[in-house]
């Protein structure tokens, strides 16, 4: 019978049970084998080791429980060290201290291993076990005496968990600096992933300024043509037909040129942006596409950073855009005021009032996010007199 769920073969896993792992580090291993087979040799090639054979095999056994119990020193380092500091002690009472190597290596490592993978509180009981367990070996050991291999016996052990707990506070240098170079990278990413994100914001409002101002253009001057060619007037549908392709032109290579700004590995982005000097190509462009616009300029011109002017251009540029579209009949008056502190540009046109609530759209919310990100007012709306009104006013910096 089938049970539903998640399939035979994930139910079949969910009751398999996690095999144990016991495998351990090469290094790990060599080491307890290399240190067991040391104590060994110590034990059953050294001539009058131990008086008795059964304490020779105590001791030989014990030995061997020390040396694998090594194989853990990394999972459970402070565990490793009662164990070693437990059971050699008790052997040292039963039979005897004796000075071999079995009493010297184990402990060592295992006091190194406290310090190297264990928590610097663990000295709390590391310490006395260590203490107590030295003090019986010295205690039994029926040749003891207070000289140099003492002292240097001594200062072995003392030394093992410094220089363990040195290499683990390396470690943890090392792994905090992986951490924060790891982290850094990522606060670099997400912060190239914004930039990029910012820059096709940037790319999509230069688009739709560009092109629908130029595709504006062009179905007007297409719309004029075909009216003098109704008349028979073919000359000035010519003329008309000819400004529509330099229009069309313009717009496409303008276009080209933001699409350039995509590729990384092209030199597009070099191509100067639009300012306050090409206001009057604008215009001039948008009156031959039938629009009757005029420009007005007051106060004294003043040099602008190149991002405001561009900002400048575009709010003229979107707002004669929607003038061609919207207002009938089409006519338009900007007036770009120099002010002390201010640069305000004005348009307005004569058309009729629409038969809509004015809602506003991607055109006007380009030029919000385009004043806003120079601290400036937009203030977009029907006029009283009749016809609509843009009126933007970016701060400056006076020096």
């Amino acid at each position: 019978m089938l049970v539903c769920g998640y399939g035979l073969d994930v139910q079949a896993r969910a009751f398999m049970r996690p095999a144990l792992e016991w495998r351990f580090p090469r290094g790990d291993t060599v080491l307890a084998a290399a240190v067991a087979g040391v104590c060994q040799l110590d034990v059953w090639n050294t001539p009058g080791f131990v008086p008795r054979e059964g304490d020779r095999l105590a001791l030989s056994l014990v030995f061997l429980a020390s040396s694998v119990a090594l194989l853990w020193r990394r999972r459970a380092p402070l565990a490793v060290l009662a164990l070693v500091y437990t059971v050699s002690p008790l052997l040292y009472l039963a039979v005897g201290a004796p000075e071999a190597l079995g009493t010297l290596l184990p402990q060592l490592v295992a006091v190194y291993s406290v310090g190297r993978y264990s928590d610097v509180r663990s000295l709390v009981l590391a310490a006395p076990l260590v203490l107590l367990g030295t003090a019986i070996h010295e205690l039994k050991d029926p040749h003891f005496a207070l000289n140099g291999p003492t002292i240097f016996y001594w200062a072995l052990l003392a030394a093992a968990w410094p220089v363990g707990h040195a290499f683990r506070q390396r470690e943890q240098t090392l792994w905090a600096l992986s951490e924060q170079a790891d982290e850094l990278q990522r606060r670099q990413d997400a912060e190239a992933r914004v930039a990029v994100m910012a820059e096709r914001a940037r790319i999509a409002r230069e688009l739709h300024d560009v092109v629908g101002h130029g595709v504006s253009v062009v179905v007007l001057q297409v719309v004029a043509a075909l009216g003098l060619l109704e008349k028979g007037e073919l000359n000035l549908a010519t003329q008309r037909l000819l400004t529509t392709e330099r229009s069309a032109r313009e717009a496409l290579a303008e276009m080209r040129r933001l699409l350039g700004l995509l590729d990384e590995n092209d030199d597009a982005s070099l191509v100067p942006q639009p300012g306050l000097s090409e206001l009057g190509d604008l215009v001039a462009q948008t009156r031959a596409a039938g629009l009757a616009v005029e420009l007005t300029v007051r106060g004294q011109p003043m040099e602008l950073p190149a991002g405001l002017e561009l900002a400048v251009y575009r709010v003229v540029q979107e707002s004669l855009t929607n003038v061609m579209k919207h207002a009938q009949p089409a006519s338009a008056h900007v007036l770009l005021s120099y002010e002390r502190n201010d640069v305000v540009i004005e348009i307005a046109d004569a058309g009729e009032q629409p038969k809509v609530p004015f809602t506003g759209g991607r055109g006007i919310a380009g030029m919000r996010e385009r004043v806003a990100l120079y601290g400036g007012e937009l203030t977009v709306g029907p006029r009283p007199a009749g016809g609509f009104a843009v009126r933007a006013c970016f701060p400056i910096e006076v020096t």
